[in-house]
Order: C-alpha cells, then sequence, then structure tokens
C-alpha cells in the first residue's frame, strides 16, 4: 500500500492557460495512474474554464475570489484552514507567481514545510509582464532560497532565466510538460471537416499559429512571415487560432498593410485542438518568450509538421535546427515555413510522424506525472 499523501494546489487562477491546462492533466493522469493520492485545488481567483472542468471531473476545487477590487484576507480563511490540517502527510504545490509567494508564505505560516514552487515561463521583462506581477517576482526570488524546498520548471531554459533575477538556483527541478498521446493523435477526418468549413482547398498549403492573443506570442512575426512565405509559395492559406485574435483591430491593421486580408482565417479560442492541427498542413510558432511550449508539443503529437522560434525549451521538444529560427526574424522563420511547403506530401508526413515519435519518447503525461509523484513522496519521506 502507498504511503499516505495528500497535495494541496494552490494556483493564481483556473482560466485557460499553459499552468492551468499542465495542472488540470497531471490530475486526470493521477486519478488513472495513482488513484489513491489526494488532491485538493485552491485558485486564488475564480473558478474558470479549468476549474469547472476539473469540478466536473470529480475533484476538490475551491475559488477564494481574491482580486484587485476584493482583496480581503478573509478570503483566505479555507485555504489557510486546508493548510492546518493533517499536515504529515501534506505537500504544498503553488503554480504561478502571486500564488508561489503569498501560498509559500500562508502555507509555511501555518506550520507546512514541504512547499514546491512551480515557475513556467521566460518572459520577466516589461515587455512580457506588468509591474505588479514584476514585484511578486523580486518578492519570490528574494525569499526563494528558504520558503519552498523545491522549485519545478518545465523548461530548463526558465531556469536560467530566473537564477538571474534572483532565485535560488539550487532548489529547480526541470520537469518537461507531457502529452496524453490518446487525446493529442492525427484526426485526418475531423482536420478535413474543418478545412472544408472554412473554405480551404486540397490544394492550399495551410499554415496555423493557435496562441492567445499576447506580446510574448508575437503574431506580428507570424504574420510578416506570412506574407514572405506567400510571396514564394502562392497556395499559402494562414489561420489564427485563440483567444482575442477573431477582434482585434491592430491585426485587422496589420493584416491589411501587409495584403493579406484574403489569406488570412481568424478563429475565437476552440476545445478541438487536435481536429485543428489535423487540419494544418503546417503548425508554426512564432513566440518571443515561452516556457516550455505546449501547443508545440500538441502540434508534434498530432503528426503536424511543425516549425518554432527558438522560445524556451522548443529545441528540446524539436531537436532539429531546420525547424527552428531565431526569435523575432521573420525572414528565417518563412525559410522554416517554405523548406517544408516544398516537401513532397510523403515526405511532410514522415516529418510530422518522426515529431510525432519524439514526443513519444520523451514527453508523455504519464512519465512527467511520475516525476512529480517521485518529488511528491521525497518529500514527505
Amino acid at each position: 500500500m502507498p504511503a499516505e499523501l495528500r497535495v494541496l494546489h494552490v494556483i493564481s487562477g483556473l482560466g485557460q492557460g499553459g499552468a492551468e491546462t499542465a495542472l488540470e492533466r497531471l490530475l486526470l493522469c493521477s486519478r488513472r495512474d495513482t488513484p489513491w493520492l489526494r488532491h485538493e485545488v485552491f485558485s486564488l481567483g475564480g473558478l474558470g474554464e479549468v476549474g469547472a472542468r476539473l469540478r466536473a471531473a470529480g475533484l476538490s476545487v475551491q475559488a477564494l475570489g481574491l482580486s484587485r477590487r476584493s482583496p480581503g484576507p478573509w478570503r483566505l480563511a479555507p485555504l489557510w484552514r486546508a493548510l492546518r490540517a493533517d499536515p504529515a502527510h501534506t505537500v504544498v504545490q503553488t503554480w504561478m507567481y502571486h500564488a508561489d509567494l503569498l501560498g509559500g508564505l500562508l502555507a509555511r505560516a501555518a506550520g507546512q514545510r514541504r512547499v514546491v514552487w512551480n515557475v513556467r515561463q521566460t518572459g520577466l521583462t516589461p515587455r512580457d509582464i506588468g509591474p505588479l506581477t514584476r514585484a511578486v517576482v523580486r518578492g519570490a526570488a528574494g525569499v526563494s532560497g528558504w520558503l519552498p524546498a523545491h522549485i519545478v520548471s518545465n523548461a530548463h531554459s526558465a531556469v536560467a532565466v530566473h537564477a538571474a533575477h534572483g532565485y535560488a538556483e539550487a532548489r529547480f527541478q526541470v520537469i518537461p510538460n507531457g502529452f496524453d498521446l490518446d487525446a493529442f493523435q492525427p484526426q485526418p477526418l475531423a482536420g478535413r471537416a474543418l478545412r472544408q468549413a472554412w473554405g480551404v482547398a486540397d490544394a492550399d498549403f495551410l499554415v496555423g499559429l493557435v496562441a492567445r492573443l499576447d506580446p510574448q506570442k508575437d503574431h506580428a512575426n507570424f504574420l510578416q512571415a506570412a506574407r514572405l512565405l506567400r510571396a514564394e509559395h502562392p497556395p499559402a492559406r494562414f489561420v489564427l487560432v485563440g483567444r482575442g485574435v477573431a477582434e482585434d483591430e491592430a491585426l485587422d491593421r496589420q493584416i491589411a498593410e501587409l495584403g493579406l486580408q484574403d489569406r488570412v482565417l481568424r478563429l475565437a479560442q476552440r476545445e478541438d485542438i487536435a481536429a485543428v492541427m489535423s487540419a494544418l498542413d503546417l503548425f508554426c510558432l512564432s513566440s518571443r518568450a515561452e516556457g516550455f511550449p505546449n501547443v508545440l508539443g500538441e502540434a508534434m503529437a498530432c503528426a503536424t509538421p511543425s516549425v518554432s522560434t527558438r522560445c524556451g525549451d522548443a529545441d528540446c521538444l524539436l531537436d532539429d535546427p531546420a525547424c527552428l529560427a531565431p526569435i523575432e526574424d521573420p525572414a528565417a522563420l518563412a525559410a522554416r515555413m517554405l523548406r517544408v511547403a516544398r516537401l513532397a506530401p510523403a515526405d511532410r508526413r514522415a516529418l510530422g510522424q518522426a515529431q510525432r515519435a519524439r514526443i513519444q519518447a520523451h514527453f508523455t503525461l504519464s512519465a512527467s506525472w511520475a516525476r512529480y509523484l517521485a518529488l511528491y513522496q521525497s518529500c514527505v519521506a
């Protein structure tokens, strides 16, 4: 019988995002692989889409409702009570900067010493995060040498960035994200149906970016590369999928200035990501800052040929210089896209299958969860 173990997760919020998705996948994997382990989830903010899905799956989730408009400390009372309960068998796992600092301090005040932080990005400049979050990062860096027992990062690149900002490098442990290869696999029929719904012909070469509208995702880089690819490869068409991209006026203007009005589809956030990836001939990640880019791994798992900027740990995922371009270099990114566009269809399929095989060999969800579990068990032991 495994030793009793309770993991209390504290996260800044449970809207749709990289950290939230990683938490969701790990919890669902744990329910399948380690059903004896107890999880409790506390969102400092709202319930969000991810929280609602976790509740529907039967997991314990509480949303504390903290916000700038409602910062009352009494909102932390449920978390405080949970932290005080069963300390002998509890590990406190915090996710994202505000939860790392606030949740970590509260946990130590409650007598919990088994605190594990989770940091997941490389963009810490004023271009990437606001002044309040930068202040939280500075505060967290100052206590990182004694407050957390461990700091988990999903990306090697993030360790160096945080160490440069004052984090205690010796506390870090890298656990890459993992992917469910049953959920993310080629779906040719669903992909073909989406192409027909979007008015994309079989002869069109469809390139996609799936990302929320955010400065770090660098949609401008993607669009500038798209213009260059279109000039060299006229069948190229493009689709942007993600929160905020369908209605943004700045994107309207840029697309018009680049002469791509009739070549770019813009769609709101979708849940059928495997189908979207299967509709593409090429996935392109254009970010200038990432930690471990989930969406790139999802595309690869779906056997969709993929190229990326050298953002975060994209090079660890792809491990192929021919598919990687420097950040903020549209000409180089377009060249990587053009190379794939000019491959014979059979060679493109072989590239996609090779990229899926890399995910299967190195980045499965079960392997990622096994490393988290070993870390938690070592804390209790």
